[in-house]
């Protein structure tokens, strides 16, 4: 087998291995996606219900708790 062909089929695992790993984040995202979708639709799951838009008129955290030593 020639240097040649050596690096090609190096090229090729590689490859192989970069399109495997690609699967599994594709799984991990889908995963993910499921995991958020079902949790947005459990009432009981805080933060996680309904649209940011619909969130009554309160101040951000930082401004609802005041900083120590001021």
């Amino acid at each position: 087998m020639t240097e040649h062909e050596e690096h090609a089929d190096r090229l090729e695992r590689e490859l192989d291995d970069l399109e495997e790993q690609g699967d599994r984040v594709e799984e991990h995202i889908a995963d993910a996606r499921s995991d958020w979708e079902s949790k947005k639709a459990d009432d009981s799951v805080p933060g996680a219900a309904g649209e940011p838009s619909e969130v009554e008129d309160e101040p951000p955290p930082e401004q609802q708790y005041p900083a120590k030593g001021d």
